[in-house]
């Protein structure tokens, strides 16, 4: 069996942002994202004009940003939350495609929604979903969100925190 448990790190390092730049130039990875076409070029672009090795200020601006990690401390992907008044904004990407569809998204959703409700105190998390993005639809309607409204490209789901202590309750 897999062990399919993670953490959400909050430390981004330069090796990690090297693998976002990974993830983010897979076509397979960035179907379904909204990220800028030149955001891997930014990303080339800080590391080498801030030589740190901890990146993480400049990940967590309008938000904050988590490295998606194994048990083994493996970084397999990232997961954002932006602040939207009352709610919050959910975005997840699983980068290591040998980890799709085995539960690790699933898992670091539920790990998100932890922070914002517990941490951040939202009344409600929210996630817009390509339309054809299937396997985050099915990650997220396993946590309880539910859908909210359609968009142009996508659907938003929503999960209020009320709902989610009564399913871990």
């Amino acid at each position: 069996m897999v062990d399919n448990s993670v953490e959400l790190r909050q430390e981004v390092f330069t090796s990690d942002a090297w693998k976002i730049i990974d993830w983010l130039e897979d076509d397979e990875v960035t179907k379904y994202l909204n990220e800028g076409q030149n955001v891997c070029e930014s990303i080339r672009e800080i590391i080498y004009r801030i030589n740190m090795p901890i990146l993480t200020h400049l990940f967590n601006q309008n938000g904050s940003f988590f490295m998606v990690t194994t048990s083994e401390k493996e970084p397999i992907g990232f997961l954002r939350l932006v602040p939207k008044g009352k709610r919050a904004e959910m975005v997840i990407v699983i980068g290591d495609r040998e980890k799709w569809n085995k539960g690790f998204g699933t898992n670091a959703i539920a790990e998100g929604l932890k922070h914002a409700f517990f941490e951040w105190r939202v009344d409600e998390v929210i996630a817009k979903i390509n339309f054809n993005n299937e396997y985050s639809k099915r990650a997220f309607k396993k946590l309880g969100f539910t859908e909210d409204k359609e968009l142009s490209k996508e659907i938003q789901y929503s999960l209020s925190m009320k709902d989610f202590l009564e399913q871990v309750s």
